[in-house]
């Protein structure tokens, strides 16, 4: 029997959750038995030539590099809407044509920034998937409601990346229940640590009498990086004997966001207490560093790094409300705490580290469910099956 054939999208070639968790994927596609893939990359950036190397085809439509911010690229956005599409309409109808005469039996996009290319390959009758991974902010920072709403209709199977974000779409989108499969994000099932935690507490001062409190993530307003500062403050008004340091790992000496963290904790008396990290290629080792792993995110779908810190064995905080965690931690494999209330976050810190025996505890049974329920291996599975279903009902 012929190989089916398989284009997959990548909204970008950034060093971010949605391309690396697809770049996973599809290396252990790259031995399927039943289809070939080609790849399509929408915008240039440094993981463009881990996708080159799965396959003969790929296909880039926009070379620009990413390494833009959250503020910047939405800006960029507005100043295309006043100034004209820097990438004409004319151009991506072009590239969809001459992609489309590979006669792919299905085209798979992933992240609502693939969605409006997807809707292009329609007119050319190939079966449309996509995986959203993005929350009610994050939709509607890349595309406004009206046009997810008639677009996604015109998407033929939709897999989200966790129940909160399903429910966000069939709740405010218009999507009906039974198109919608649920497909979460994984990690891979060895992680590699580089440094060791005694060389980066020698690297950043910190006293080995010190506990380590940290998060690891973009820095912007939907991840709540703005709160660090404001909680080590509560934290010490607390408990003010208390020795530990705070990591703040992501953006970079330049981003705003980590300036006004940085004015904040100089007026509020708490610098020598916090450590910036900026983003790099080894975010795990510090995340190993960690005493306590904290998402301090607003509205998060299934961040990766939530995983990696389960597999790490790092007891979890996290907020009510905003999004994959609460499904992650809801059987008190994790400590959830009211929406944005530092007060109460900061005496669960305090009383996890006065008990290390409970965060061991909450450790190794944060580590345990991932293996049970979110290992590679039975997400890949679950992959697999969605893709064989699909093709067999256009068989």
């Amino acid at each position: 029997m012929e190989k089916k054939k398989i284009l997959f999208i990548s909204h970008e070639a950034s060093l971010s959750g949605a391309p690396i968790l697809l770049l996973s994927i599809l290396k252990k596609f790259k031995s399927s038995a039943f289809f070939d893939f080609d790849i399509l990359v929408l915008k240039n950036g440094p993981l463009y030539k881990d996708f080159s190397v799965l396959t003969e085809n790929i296909y880039l439509e926009n070379n620009k590099n990413v390494h833009e911010n959250f503020i910047k690229r939405n800006l960029n956005r507005i100043e295309t809407k006043i100034y004209g599409k820097k990438y004409t309409l004319n151009q991506r109808q072009d590239l969809v044509k001459k992609i489309s005469a590979n006669h792919y039996d299905l085209v798979y996009g992933n992240t609502i920034a693939s969605l409006e290319i997807l809707t292009e390959f329609k007119k050319y009758n190939i079966p449309t998937a996509i995986t959203i991974h993005e929350l009610s902010f994050s939709l509607e920072s890349i595309m406004p409601k009206e046009l997810i709403v008639q677009k996604i209709k015109q998407i033929n199977y939709i897999v989200c990346g966790s129940k909160a974000v399903g429910d966000n779409l069939v709740e405010n989108y218009e999507v009906p229940e039974n198109k919608i499969s649920i497909i979460h994000a994984f990690v891979q099932e060895q992680i590699t640590i580089n440094q060791e935690k005694f060389y980066l507490k020698q690297k950043h001062e910190i006293n080995e009498s010190e506990f380590v409190i940290g998060i690891a993530s973009a820095q912007e307003l939907r991840k709540g990086t703005d709160l660090v500062p404001a909680l080590v403050k509560k934290i010490l008004q607390k408990e003010p004997l208390l020795k530990f340091k705070f990591v703040n790992l992501g953006g970079s000496e330049n981003n705003q966001m980590v300036r006004c963290s940085k004015l904040d904790a100089k007026k509020l008396g708490v610098e020598d207490y916090i450590i910036y990290i900026e983003q790099n290629q080894y975010p795990n080792d510090y995340i190993n560093l960690f005493d306590i792993f904290l998402l301090l995110s607003r509205e998060d779908p299934f961040p990766l790094v939530m995983l990696s810190a389960a597999k790490l064995c790092k007891p979890i905080i996290a907020f009510e409300k905003s999004g994959g965690a609460e499904e992650f931690l809801d059987d008190q494999s994790g400590i959830l705490v009211p929406y944005l209330d530092l007060d109460i976050l900061a005496e669960k810190i305090i009383s996890l580290l006065q008990y290390p025996e409970q965060m061991k505890q909450l450790g190794d049974k944060i580590k345990s469910k991932l293996t049970e329920m979110y290992s590679e291996e039975i997400l890949i599975h679950k992959n697999i099956a969605f893709l064989q279903k699909i093709l067999s009902d256009k068989s």
